[in-house]
C-alpha cells in the first residue's frame, strides 16, 4: 500500500464521494516512481503533488533552532527559506485548487499549514500524541543528558500540540488514551478518536502450517519504540527461551534498521531482514508473533494485522493499549522478560492452544476493527468542520 496505511485507508473511503489531492514529501527517485505507478494511488487521489524534502541546514540555522528550543521536526529556524517556500506552496495550492478543506496527516506537516495563514477549514490526524510518546520515552531513559534533552522536547512539543486548535477545527488521534492526554494540554480543543483498522482482505490467513520454531516481530525500525522492543526481546527474552528451546529463531522484519538492530544479527538465533517487499510471508510462516514494546502510544497496526492473519500473539501492555482485545481469549499479554518468555514457550509447546487463541483473535479483529467505520467517522468530522467554519465566516 502506498504511504501511511492509515492515511491511505481513510482516504480510500473519502474518495468515494470526494475529490482528493495528495501533497507529500518527495522520497528517493526509485520509491517515488514506485509510489506514483501504484494503481491504488490513481484510484484514490485525483492528483499527487510532490513536495521537496528539507535541505541540509547550516551552523547558523542549527544555533537558531537550539536557542528557540524547537522540536527536531520544525524547519522554521534551521531552514527559514525552505519553511517559507513550503508555506507559500500550500497557500497557493489551496487558493488555486478551490478546495473545501485541508486534512493534515501527522504533526510534522502542521507547521506549513499553520504558516500558510489560510484560515480555512482544516483538521489534523496526529495518529499519536507526540508529547505523550516523549514522556513515556523519558521514563525508560537512563542517561541524564538524554533525559534532560527529552524534558526540553516535552515542553516544546506540548506547546505545539496545545496550540493546534488555533488552526485546526478538529484534532484526531487513534486512541482514547491519547485523546484524554491531549485534553489535559488543552481542555477546549475539539478532539476525536478514530481508531486504526485493518484491511482484512489484504491481511488474511494463508491456510498454511506455521513454523513453531519461528518467532517474528515486525515494524519500521526508525520508530524508537520498535527499535527498543527488538533489542529488548533479543537481549533479555530470547536467551530465556533458548535455555529450554535453543532451536527457536527470532526474526526482526522492518525497514531502516539502525546499528543497534543490525548488531542483533550476530546473536544466536536472530535474523534481521531490513525492508521487505511484503511482510505477510514472514508473518504467515511464524508460529508466534511478538510485540514486546515497552513504551509508545496509539493503536498498533502491526498487532491488528497479525491477529487478522490468524497468528498466535504475545504482546506487552503498551502494545494493546486502546484495543478491546481480551488477554487469554484473543492473545497473551506479558511485560516482564521471564513472563514474556514463558508465554511464548507456552504457545510453542502447545500449538493447539495457540491456534485457539489465533482463531478467536482473528474473528474479533475482523468484526470490530474496520477502516470502513473509521472512514465514515472522518468524513463526518470533516463535513462538520467545513460547515462550522463556513457559518462563522458568514457571521463575520
Amino acid at each position: 500500500m502506498p504511504g501511511s496505511p492509515r492515511l491511505f485507508s481513510l482516504c480510500r473511503h473519502l474518495a468515494r464521494q470526494h475529490n482528493l489531492t495528495l501533497a507529500t514529501l518527495s522520497q528517493s527517485s526509485e520509491r517515488q516512481a514506485e509510489f506514483l505507478a501504484d494503481p491504488q494511488v490513481e484510484n484514490v487521489f485525483d492528483d499527487v503533488v510532490l513536495l521537496p524534502n528539507a535541505p541540509a541546514f547550516g551552523w547558523l540555522g542549527a544555533q537558531k533552532h537550539r536557542i528557540r528550543q524547537a522540536p527536531f521536526f520544525i524547519t522554521r529556524h534551521r531552514t527559514p527559506q525552505f519553511y517559507a517556500e513550503q508555506c507559500a506552496r500550500i497557500r497557493d495550492m489551496y487558493s488555486r485548487g478551490a478546495f473545501d478543506a485541508i486534512f493534515v496527516d501527522g504533526l510534522w506537516s502542521a507547521q506549513y499549514v499553520e504558516g500558510a495563514g489560510l484560515g480555512c477549514p482544516a483538521i489534523i490526524d496526529l495518529h499519536d500524541s507526540i508529547t505523550l510518546l516523549t514522556v513515556r520515552t523519558r521514563r525508560l531513559e537512563r542517561n541524564w543528558l538524554r533525559r534532560l534533552s527529552l524534558s526540553f522536547a516535552i515542553r516544546s512539543i506540548a506547546q505545539i500540540e496545545t496550540e493546534l486548535s488555533r488552526t485546526f477545527g478538529a484534532v484526531i488521534v487513534n486512541s482514547k488514551v491519547d485523546e484524554a492526554f491531549l485534553r489535559t494540554l488543552n481542555p477546549t480543543a475539539n478532539t476525536f478518536t478514530i481508531g486504526n483498522g485493518v484491511d482484512s482482505d489484504f491481511f488474511r490467513p494463508d491456510g498454511g502450517e506455521p513454523d513453531w520454531s519461528k518467532v517474528v516481530f515486525t515494524g519500521v525500525m526508525t520508530y524508537e519504540p520498535n527499535e527498543d522492543a527488538a533489542v529488548h526481546f533479543a537481549e533479555t527474552v530470547l536467551p530465556l527461551i533458548h535455555q529450554r528451546r535453543p532451536e527457536i529463531q527470532f526474526w526482526v522484519v522492518g525497514k531502516d534498521p539502525g546499528p543497534k538492530v543490525m548488531a542483533l544479527a550476530s546473536r544466536p538465533g536472530v535474523h534481521v531482514t531490513g525492508g521487505v517487499p511484503d511482510i505477510r510471508p514472514y508473518v504467515w510462516s511464524a508460529g508466534v508473533v511478538v510485540s514486546p514494546l515497552r513504551f509508545g502510544t496509539g493503536v498498533k497496526n502491526k498487532l491488528l494485522a497479525a491477529l487478522a492473519m490468524k497468528k498466535a500473539v504475545v504482546a506487552t501492555t503498551p502494545t494493546i493499549e486502546g484495543l478491546e482485545v481480551v488477554e487469554g481469549r484473543d492473545l497473551l499479554v506479558a511485560d516482564e522478560p521471564a513472563d514474556f518468555a514463558a508465554k511464548v514457550l507456552q504457545l510453542i509447546e502447545n500449538p493447539e492452544y495457540g491456534e485457539r487463541l489465533a482463531d478467536s483473535g482473528c474473528a474479533f479483529v475482523r468484526e470490530r476493527y474496520s477502516w470502513e467505520s473509521g472512514g465514515q467517522r472522518l468524513e463526518q468530522v470533516l463535513l462538520d468542520v467545513v460547515d462550522r467554519v463556513g457559518r462563522n465566516a458568514l457571521a463575520r
